[in-house]
């Protein structure tokens, strides 16, 4: 099974070792639109979840979804 960070760093091609709960689109430069889609579909085919309209809208960091994730487990 795959990692929330593994799954981050494949997405968004960064290190990690890199990865920080803080990190927004800001901070990393693959993150736009199609990936951060793309980062949700991953995550809730590989941890058999289903994220809201709401929780996808409205995170705006990797702690955000790593949250959301975490209480629907």
């Amino acid at each position: 099974m795959k990692t929330f960070n593994t799954i981050v760093s494949t997405i968004f091609s960064i290190s990690e070792e890199a990865i920080r709960d803080e990190m927004s689109s800001k901070d990393i430069p693959d993150w736009d639109s199609m990936n951060y889609l793309l980062f949700i579909a991953e995550l809730e085919k590989e941890f058999s979840i289903s994220f809201t309209m709401d929780e996808v809208m409205n995170a705006q960091t990797l702690g955000d979804i790593r949250s959301a994730l975490e209480k629907k487990r």
